[in-house]
């Protein structure tokens, strides 16, 4: 399958991901840790996406943006039938849920059950983010991207600070 998008639309600087060095607790050994967390600057919109995939391919914004704002409610129509959804390059959208479990088949009721939506990117979103990401450490992230950088590392994971445990740096809006 040909891709729609190149790959040159993508790059259009070589950037860094700001990470700061989080204090926290190890909460097996109770001492005081550092743990990178990613910063995350801001949030892209739909418009904004479709406005680049536009100027790289012969699709107007508007037509992006529509086919964008529209696809939510396809993919929800869809989980809500039972389905799973690919998206070819980005990854799959599926139901998970969870409710109380109990030895009595008749407590288990529908009343409990939780669902959420799980999203796993594929496996090129994935290799892709893991093998080009370029991290720095910043002392302070700042409104107009100019940080404060203590040093800088690149690609693959970071150092958890050596409690054993996993760190995601989900990250959080910062408009210092």
């Amino acid at each position: 399958m040909k891709s729609i998008l190149r790959s040159s639309i993508f790059r259009t600087k070589n950037s860094m991901i700001d990470l700061i060095k989080q204090k926290g607790i190890n909460p097996q050994t109770k001492q005081e840790i550092y743990f990178p967390r990613w910063t995350r600057v801001a949030t892209t919109d739909n418009m904004s996406l479709a406005g680049r995939v536009a100027r790289g391919e012969t699709f107007s914004k508007g037509d992006v943006a529509g086919v964008t704002a529209a696809l939510p409610e396809y993919i929800i129509d869809e989980l809500l039938n039972g389905n799973a959804v690919q998206l070819d390059g980005m990854g799959t959208f599926k139901l998970r849920v969870s409710g109380k479990s109990d030895a009595d088949k008749e407590k288990v009721t529908s009343a409990g059950i939780k669902p959420e939506v799980v999203f796993t990117p594929a496996a090129n979103l994935q290799s892709r983010i893991q093998n080009e990401a370029k991290f720095r450490f910043v002392t302070k992230p700042s409104k107009d991207g100019e940080q404060d950088a203590e040093d800088s590392g690149n690609g693959g994971s970071t150092d958890n600070g050596g409690n054993g445990q996993s760190n995601t740096g989900d990250g959080e809006d910062l408009n210092v």
